[in-house]
């Protein structure tokens, strides 16, 4: 019989001095945090304006709307966050069929992450007259709101024409409001959002009015995983490109309800962001032909005091984040070809009948300090 390391008798056991699952990788990589300040301090004069057909060396490059992009084919990284917690959540996700919000009902996180990728919609909020649309004279109130904010010449409204005629010329000039770029609001909207804009204009000296010019907003990357052959898609708020910044970098923009920055940060684990970020980095790079080594978030408060806040990504969390990324690929992928899709029972033990070994957190210990009782 074969004589190995016995697990039960630990008594030639000895520390190696090395972490049993240390995260190897080259820092070189990714940027230091010090070049990418110093790449801010010299952005060239006039923002450099970089084509998606110069992007396009592995894959596609497009502006498309965002009804086309979540339309695409192509594993993206809300559904693959959704593979990490088990197959099952990830084909239901990918098979349910979700209805996007009405455009029309205003909602603070969206104009929140709109606004900062093109600042110019801070210029055009608009506070709405409380006029009760379900009456003529509300309606009447509103039309020519609306005409006034157009320029139009006042729409001659007939003493004959009854309420649903009404309302329906107050709703289509509502639109035309909205198609012209204006986001109408209350009263108690529009001091949130001059708040936010204060912030904006405001964070790090100016920075964010300063770097936004120069950042490319909102573009769609599809291309295929070497690894898995599995098709991929990506669209990041902005990226940062060599020629204006002398390094490529992904922005992203997140709304919050954190009231801290530390929260935020518990946020962005609990959300599994840095799978995202990988992501955007890996497939980045692999669909322009370029290196994209750095990672820079926004993030806008929805709650009081509604401010703004700055980060750069570590490179030991994205770094974690592109495992992690590719560990959900592979789950997809075994998946797809074994067509089977387990629930939490994929988190148990191989023969366990599913069966999950639970171990609560530590800090349950703290129940164990001593009580000194009268």
């Amino acid at each position: 019989m074969e004589v190995g390391f016995q697990t039960y008798d630990l008594s030639e056991a000895t520390v190696t001095g090395e972490e049993l699952c240390p995260l190897q990788f080259d820092r070189m990589e990714y940027t230091p945090f010090e070049e990418f300040i110093h790449r801010l301090d010299n952005l060239p004069e006039k923002p450099r304006r970089v084509y998606n057909y110069t992007l396009a060396v592995n894959g596609r490059v497009a502006n498309d709307l965002m009804e086309t992009y979540l339309k695409a084919p192509g594993e993206s990284s809300s559904l693959l966050k959704e593979a990490l917690k088990s197959p099952r959540h990830y084909l239901i996700s990918r098979n349910e069929d979700i209805a996007r919000p009405d455009g029309k009902h205003f909602e603070l996180g969206t104009f929140a992450h709109e606004a900062i990728l093109e600042p110019r919609r801070f210029e055009h909020v608009v506070v709405k007259p409380k006029a009760n649309i379900g009456t003529i004279r509300g309606c009447v109130e509103l039309i020519r709101f609306y005409a006034d904010l157009l320029k139009d010449s006042r729409v001659d409204i007939d003493p004959a024409w009854k309420l649903p005629t009404l309302k329906a010329i107050a709703a289509d000039m509502d639109d035309k409001c909205q198609n012209a770029g204006y986001t109408l609001i209350d009263r108690t909207y529009y001091d949130i959002i001059r708040a936010m804009k204060v912030s904006f204009n405001t964070y790090g000296g100016g920075i964010l009015p300063r770097i936004m010019p120069y950042v490319k907003t909102e573009t769609s990357m599809y291309g295929r995983d070497a690894s898995t052959g599995l098709k991929v898609k990506i669209r990041p708020d902005g990226m940062l490109l060599k020629e204006n910044f002398g390094v490529n970098a992904i922005l992203s923009v997140k709304t919050t309800n954190a009231t801290s920055v530390e929260a935020f940060m518990r946020d962005c684990a609990k959300y599994r962001y840095e799978l995202a970020e990988g992501m955007y980095l890996k497939v980045a790079s692999e669909i322009t032909g370029r290196d994209f080594t750095a990672t820079i978030m926004i993030m806008a408060q929805t709650v009081i005091p509604f401010q703004i806040a700055v980060f750069y990504w570590d490179a030991e969390d994205l770094q974690i984040g592109k495992y992690k990324y590719a560990q959900a690929l592979d789950i997809v992928k075994q998946c797809r070809d074994a067509d089977a899709w387990p629930g939490f029972d994929a988190k148990a033990e191989e023969g366990a009948h599913g069966i999950i070994q639970c171990k609560l957190p530590d800090y349950i210990k703290k129940e164990l300090l001593p009580q000194y009782l009268n």
